[in-house]
Protein backbone atom coordinates (compact mmCIF):
# COMPACT_ATOMS: atom_id res chain seq x y z
CA UNK A 1 0.00 0.00 0.00
CA UNK A 2 1.49 3.30 -1.35
CA UNK A 3 2.18 5.72 1.70
CA UNK A 4 0.04 9.10 1.92
CA UNK A 5 2.33 11.88 0.94
CA UNK A 6 3.43 14.40 4.03
CA UNK A 7 2.58 17.66 2.06
CA UNK A 8 0.84 21.10 2.85
CA UNK A 9 -1.36 22.64 0.56
CA UNK A 10 -0.82 26.33 0.68
CA UNK A 11 -3.12 27.91 -1.15
CA UNK A 12 -6.40 25.73 0.13
CA UNK A 13 -7.49 25.00 -3.68
CA UNK A 14 -8.96 28.22 -4.46
CA UNK A 15 -10.44 28.28 -7.76
CA UNK A 16 -8.23 31.27 -8.57
CA UNK A 17 -5.37 30.13 -7.71
CA UNK A 18 -2.36 31.51 -4.92
CA UNK A 19 -0.77 34.83 -4.63
CA UNK A 20 2.61 34.82 -3.08
CA UNK A 21 4.27 38.13 -1.40
CA UNK A 22 0.76 40.54 -2.02
CA UNK A 23 2.94 43.45 -2.11
CA UNK A 24 6.75 44.24 -3.59
CA UNK A 25 7.71 45.11 0.11
CA UNK A 26 6.22 41.55 1.63
CA UNK A 27 8.82 39.40 2.36
CA UNK A 28 8.93 35.50 0.72
CA UNK A 29 11.61 32.52 0.28
CA UNK A 30 12.50 29.32 -0.76
CA UNK A 31 14.18 25.84 1.11
CA UNK A 32 14.71 27.92 4.10
CA UNK A 33 16.51 30.73 3.04
CA UNK A 34 15.54 34.00 4.45
CA UNK A 35 12.87 35.80 3.44
CA UNK A 36 13.49 38.65 1.27
CA UNK A 37 11.42 41.71 -0.25
CA UNK A 38 10.77 41.54 -4.02
CA UNK A 39 14.65 41.81 -5.50
CA UNK A 40 14.86 44.66 -7.89
CA UNK A 41 16.26 42.91 -11.40
CA UNK A 42 18.13 44.56 -14.30
CA UNK A 43 16.65 45.88 -17.45
CA UNK A 44 16.98 43.39 -20.32
CA UNK A 45 15.17 46.18 -22.92
CA UNK A 46 19.12 47.46 -22.77
CA UNK A 47 20.23 44.25 -24.81
CA UNK A 48 18.76 44.22 -28.14
CA UNK A 49 20.65 43.31 -31.02
CA UNK A 50 22.95 40.62 -31.80
CA UNK A 51 25.22 40.05 -35.02
CA UNK A 52 27.37 38.06 -37.20
CA UNK A 53 31.03 38.58 -37.43
CA UNK A 54 33.14 36.51 -40.03
CA UNK A 55 36.63 36.18 -39.18
CA UNK A 56 38.92 34.29 -41.02
CA UNK A 57 41.98 31.96 -39.86
CA UNK A 58 44.85 30.39 -42.15
CA UNK A 59 42.03 31.50 -44.98
CA UNK A 60 39.27 29.60 -43.05
CA UNK A 61 36.36 31.61 -42.81
CA UNK A 62 34.22 31.17 -39.79
CA UNK A 63 30.73 32.58 -38.32
CA UNK A 64 30.86 33.87 -34.70
CA UNK A 65 27.89 35.63 -32.82
CA UNK A 66 28.57 38.35 -30.67
CA UNK A 67 26.34 41.57 -30.26
CA UNK A 68 26.86 44.72 -31.98
CA UNK A 69 28.87 46.87 -28.92
CA UNK A 70 30.62 46.17 -26.35
CA UNK A 71 28.16 47.81 -24.04
CA UNK A 72 25.52 45.71 -24.96
CA UNK A 73 27.70 42.64 -23.92
CA UNK A 74 27.92 44.52 -20.69
CA UNK A 75 24.36 45.11 -20.18
CA UNK A 76 23.84 41.07 -20.58
CA UNK A 77 26.60 39.84 -17.93
CA UNK A 78 24.60 42.55 -15.86
CA UNK A 79 21.13 41.71 -16.09
CA UNK A 80 21.93 37.89 -15.88
CA UNK A 81 23.89 38.72 -12.77
CA UNK A 82 21.21 40.34 -11.22
CA UNK A 83 19.14 37.56 -11.81
CA UNK A 84 21.17 35.43 -10.39
CA UNK A 85 21.63 37.48 -7.50
CA UNK A 86 18.02 37.56 -6.99
CA UNK A 87 17.46 33.49 -7.69
CA UNK A 88 20.09 33.19 -4.63
CA UNK A 89 18.33 35.51 -2.44
CA UNK A 90 15.02 34.04 -2.99
CA UNK A 91 16.60 31.08 -1.96
CA UNK A 92 15.54 29.39 -5.40
CA UNK A 93 18.90 28.35 -6.34
CA UNK A 94 21.75 27.32 -3.85
CA UNK A 95 24.44 30.34 -3.54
Amino acid sequence: MAQPLEQENVTYNSPDGGLYGFTSTKKIAFYGATPVARPLTASTSQVSTTTTVSISTAGVATAMWGFATQAEIVNYVTAVSTIQLAMKQLGIISS
